[in-house]
């Protein structure tokens, strides 16, 4: 048996009707949209920096899906971390994780692998790393 939440049983559906996983493609097109999901694709082609701030419930996220649903998975190598509250050292991790090494122990070193393996990924694979950190507000310098 299926526990649903008291809205979906209220209007009368088995399942919830939606979720966060629509296809990039099946968004619904909005100029704000169109315009925030091309600054975030100049920023990948360009490498450079780029932050996405708005009110809860604006589409931030939505964008970032959409915008990276464009990427061509051979040129490049996404990094996604929904939740950085672990602090810098955390991040590193994470980055050396996803691009498939185990992580040093020490802040220091983990620093420099994280790099290098940028690096290589770049040079070697010719794959740009995107890293998206959703909720950046919650870093921590520690």
């Amino acid at each position: 048996m299926t526990t649903t939440t008291a809205w979906v049983a209220h209007f009368g559906f088995t399942r919830t009707p939606f979720t966060k996983q629509i296809p990039a493609r099946d968004l619904y097109a909005r100029d704000a949209h169109a315009e925030a999901v091309a600054r975030i694709c100049f920023c990948v082609a360009e490498a450079a920096l780029g932050v996405v701030c708005g009110e809860v419930g604006a589409g931030k996220t939505v964008a970032v899906r959409a915008a990276v649903a464009t990427l061509d998975s051979t040129r490049h190598h996404l990094i996604y971390v929904p939740n950085p509250a672990f602090g810098t050292r955390g991040l590193y991790v994470a980055i050396v994780s996803a691009l498939g090494a185990n992580p040093r122990f020490h802040k220091a070193e983990v620093m420099r692998q994280a790099a290098d393996l940028l690096a290589a990924e770049e040079a070697e694979r010719h794959r740009r790393v995107v890293l998206v950190i959703d909720e950046a507000h919650l870093l921590s310098p520690e």
